[in-house]
């Protein structure tokens, strides 16, 4: 048994000295798509087989990609350096160039992708060779272009972004007709052509503050039928020579226009009709020409921050079913906004008066509420192709009790009436016009100059509040009356005669009388009718 146990150990030994060796492990697979563990390096290597020779500025940009630094490609990182003033990038060379092909394989090809920071790519100072085509893709990341000269424009048409930032850059026309951008879309301080964002869906901001856009006359920010869930900004010297086109637009936020320029010898201006903003509306330091539209037409905004020094000329400003719901600031009051009212072109235009109306009566201001009311009503009066009886009637109205907004007014007619009928008709007592109309009273009157004494006397304040109060009787009017054939000395100016100058008086006296009860009948009406509201044009 010994023996057996000692040979089996022994086989087993000699076994395990002769067996093969294992193989080798083998190094591990390069983690990155280039092939080295330099992230830099492998975008840099993908370039070269995709490009063939790079120039300087492309392999500076393309070694940036996995970090989040935007590599400067100019002499200098000094942005005060006017060799990277991108308002002279026609006279950059090649070693500033970067091919537009390059930019857009960078974005959507998935290997470099997967490899580039989470901020994007970016660089500074560049030459953009060619326009950069981004049309009907999708960019997962970034796009951010400082101090560039892009000649040819940007095409984003259809494409689906994360974001997009041309700042300080001197860029061609871009056309983002349709595209979707998940965060901002950013155009700042620079100098642009024509820009179109036609039914673009942009998340973020639309940020347009200090570049100039330049197309003489024409629509150079065109946001028509776009939905932009921030802010549309164009603030801090944003210039223009034609018109900023946000028609049927929806803006979630504001919609700014603060320190902006408008130039040219053409139209210009910003049409936002129909538009619709949750916000504030911003016109603020608005400078601008002759042509400058302020077009509003059938828009909405959550509030209207204006002021009056950037208002448009007059016929240039167009409200017609325009709402907001209060004043965030600039002219809050009756006086001011019918100065701003009175912009708009000839005719009438009624529902602007009521929107202000509505506005300050929410805000407490009853009494400029219905200032802009009667002002809307004399507009009517004026342009509202009215006949003559209207127009007469809508007069009335308006001298009386103020369209029912001031029906106190009234008051002071009666009063007037009143003092001046007790004034002519105590005249008219003491020149023996107004007699006594018992005729046997009046014979008395004739001889004495006074009536009997048992007749009820002549009281010429009571005599008037009477004749123009309507269904009050005084005991006054029934008893005196003008008589146009009554003279001084008691002598009758008879019927059939040549007409006495000595009649005249009298017979004057008794129109007025007429027209006395007349204005009483329609002055007094009128008063309880405003009072009680039932007559009240809104």
């Amino acid at each position: 048994m010994f023996q057996v146990v000692a040979l089996a150990v022994v086989f087993v030994l000699c076994g395990a000295r002769t067996a093969p060796a294992a193989a080798p492990r083998e190094a591990p697979e390069p983690s990155l798509p280039g092939g080295s563990n330099n992230p830099a390096d492998d975008v840099e290597m993908m370039g070269q087989r995709k490009f063939g020779a790079l120039t300087a500025a492309e392999r500076k940009m393309l070694r940036s990609v996995p970090y989040r630094d935007i590599q400067w490609v100019g002499p200098d990182s000094n942005p005060d350096n006017p060799a990277n003033d991108a308002s002279h990038g026609d006279k950059w060379g090649p070693e500033r160039t970067i091919r537009a092909a390059v930019i857009e394989w960078l974005l959507v090809d998935p290997r470099v992708v997967q490899l580039a920071h989470p901020s994007g790519i970016g660089v500074v100072g560049a030459r953009i060779d060619g326009k950069i085509d981004l049309s009907y893709l999708r960019v997962p990341k970034p796009l951010t272009l400082v101090r560039c000269y892009l000649p040819d424009g940007v095409d984003i048409s259809n494409a689906h972004l994360d974001s997009i930032a041309l700042r300080k850059s001197t860029v061609g026309p871009i056309d983002g007709d349709m595209s979707t951008a998940s965060g901002d879309v950013t155009l700042s301080y620079g100098t642009f052509g024509t820009v179109s964002f036609f039914r673009a869906q942009i998340g973020g901001d639309l940020d347009c503050r200090g570049s100039r856009f330049s197309a003489s006359g024409q629509n150079t920010v065109s946001a028509m039928e776009a939905n932009i869930g921030g802010d549309a900004v164009f603030y801090d010297g944003f210039t223009t020579d034609g018109i900023v086109d946000f028609r049927l637009a929806k803006i979630g936020r504001s919609l700014g226009f603060n320190d902006a320029h408008f130039i040219g010898s053409s139209d210009n201006g910003l049409n936002a009709e129909r538009a619709t903003v949750g916000g504030p509306l911003y016109w603020v330091e608005v400078r601008g020409t002759p042509r400058t539209l302020l077009d509003l037409e059938n828009a909405h905004a959550g509030s209207l921050w204006d002021d009056e020094a950037s208002w448009p000329s007059k016929g240039n400003l167009i409200i017609e079913g325009f709402t907001y719901d209060d004043f965030s600031g600039g002219p809050a009051d009756a006086a001011g906004r019918l100065k701003w009212l009175a912009l708009q072109p000839p005719g009438y235009h009624p529902r602007p008066y009521r929107q202000v109306a509505k506005v300050l009566l929410d805000d407490g201001r009853e009494y400029e509420a219905s200032t802009v009311s009667i002002a809307k009503e004399e507009q009517h009066r004026e342009f509202g192709g009215m006949n003559r009886f209207r127009r007469a009637w809508n007069f009335m109205l308006d001298v009386t009790i103020g369209y029912g907004h001031r029906p106190l007014r009234a008051l002071w007619w009666i009063f007037g009436f009143v003092v001046l009928g007790a004034a002519l008709f105590r005249w008219g007592y003491h020149a023996r016009i107004v007699t006594p109309t018992d005729e046997a009273a009046y014979q008395v009157f004739v001889k004495t100059g006074a009536a009997p004494p048992h007749y009820p006397p002549f009281n010429a304040v009571v005599y008037s509040l009477e004749n123009f109060l309507p269904v009050v009787d005084l005991n006054q009017g029934n008893y005196w009356r003008p008589n146009p054939r009554h003279r001084r000395g008691g002598e009758l100016h008879m019927a059939g005669a040549s007409l006495d100058p000595a009649a005249v008086p009298g017979t004057l006296l008794r129109w007025y009388l007429w027209i006395h009860i007349l204005a009483g009948w329609t002055l007094t009406p009128l008063l309880f009718a405003g009072l009680s509201g039932i007559v009240r044009m809104d």
